[in-house]
């Protein structure tokens, strides 16, 4: 976490404004060339006295060489970041951090004041480091006091032990101890009691940094109170599914917006006809209203017309009844047939009527004929009498 906080850093501090690094460039051109001002008028102050002043203009030539390729370098490495920069932010759409700062003067006034603010814990930082010396310098010369203490105690307990061990005798031998081995015995425990403080002091050296370290590891875990790492990792697993699920959902949206947009053409389109619909409807209903007052008077011409053929049923009903048998059709059969035979026989009638005409017109001519060759006969008083009857 540390090395990523420190390359964050870096990024930070290589992230500047084109401007910056030209008013950068430009101070560092304007610091050389003081220096070298500074350098020539110290060869020239060390070598007035000893040889003529040279200067060697190739090396001055060449250095701002170099330094004006650097200064190109740096431009175009900050032109490349700078775009660099700006697809990262267009990508994460953070096109607004582009953009030039509104008000300039109100950020200038808080950045004074953070100024101040950090001068002022700069100087409880410095209050507070000469109280910690104060207590560090105590602390030590406690230490020195029990150290000196301590190892005063361990001389006295080593002449006791030495005084005691010296004279002392062997119970399996019988034999004196020698002055040698009380001596090495005690230089071996003075050895034994120097490795056990150093492997004490390195104990606690190990706890401490171990604490600390725990310590860290704890602040480095907790990101904010309540909050750690762990937690942190889990927080940046769930903000890129939900990324993803935010661009699924994105996606959806242009589609749901693409069906909208369909669906309002479509109703758009839908309330043209409902318009036209309506207007054949107001048409319709004029024309229902027409037919509703044609269908009432129709209604009451029904009614006449009923009444009518209710009064042509009782006139034919009393034909009928008139009529008689004439309503059978066997009856009208025979009466048809005796009418076709009627006039048949009218037919029949007239044919014979002019046949007997005729007859009696031959029968008259004849008749004449015979009454006059019988005039001069001598019975003509017979003829004249059958004449008239005749």
């Amino acid at each position: 976490m540390a090395d990523s906080k420190a390359k964050k850093g870096k990024k930070r501090k290589d992230k500047k404004t084109p401007q910056s690094t030209g008013d950068e460039d430009s101070s560092s051109v304007s610091s050389v060339s003081e220096r070298d001002r500074s350098d020539t008028s110290g060869q020239i102050g060390r070598r007035v006295g000893s040889a003529a002043v040279t200067i060697n203009r190739d090396e001055y030539l060449q250095a701002y060489r170099d330094l004006a390729f650097d200064r190109n370098q740096l431009l175009i490495k900050n032109s490349l970041l700078h775009r660099r920069l700006a697809e990262y932010y267009r990508k994460r759409k953070l096109e607004h951090v582009l953009k030039p700062l509104e008000n300039a003067p109100h950020f200038e006034e808080k950045y004074q004041q953070k100024l101040f603010t950090y001068q002022e814990l700069k100087e409880k930082e410095e209050i507070e480091m000469a109280d910690i010396k104060t207590k560090l310098n105590a602390v030590q010369e406690e230490y020195e006091k029990k150290l000196e203490q301590a190892e005063k105690n361990f001389d006295d307990l080593q002449s006791y032990e030495r005084t005691t061990g010296t004279g002392l005798i062997y119970s399996k031998k019988g034999k004196p101890i020698a002055d040698k081995t009380v001596e090495r015995f005690l230089t071996l425990q003075r050895r034994k009691s120097e490795q056990s403080s150093a492997l004490c002091l390195r104990y606690i050296r190990a706890r401490n940094a171990v604490t600390e370290l725990e310590s860290i590891v704890r602040k480095l875990e907790m990101i904010a109170p309540g909050l750690n790492v762990a937690q942190y990792e889990q927080l940046q697993i769930d903000k890129q599914n939900y990324l993803s699920k935010i661009e699924e959902r994105d996606d959806e949206l242009i589609k749901n917006r693409t069906n909208c947009t369909e669906h309002n053409q479509m109703l758009a389109h839908i309330r043209e006809k409902m318009h036209h619909t309506d207007e054949v409807i107001d048409f319709a209903e004029c024309d229902l209203g027409d037919a509703e007052i044609e269908l009432i008077r129709a209604r009451e011409d029904l009614g006449h017309i009923k009444s009518k053929r209710d009064k042509l049923r009782w006139s034919l009903e009393a034909e009928r009844i008139k009529a008689g048998l004439l309503t059978r059709r066997d009856l009208l059969r025979d009466y048809q047939n005796a009418g076709d035979e009627v006039v048949r026989l009218r037919e029949k009638k007239k044919i014979l009527e002019n046949q007997i005409k005729k007859t009696t017109a031959q029968l008259r001519e004849a008749r004449k004929r015979m009454l006059l060759e019988t005039c001069s006969v001598d019975n003509t008083e017979d003829a004249l009498i059958v004449c008239p009857n005749f």
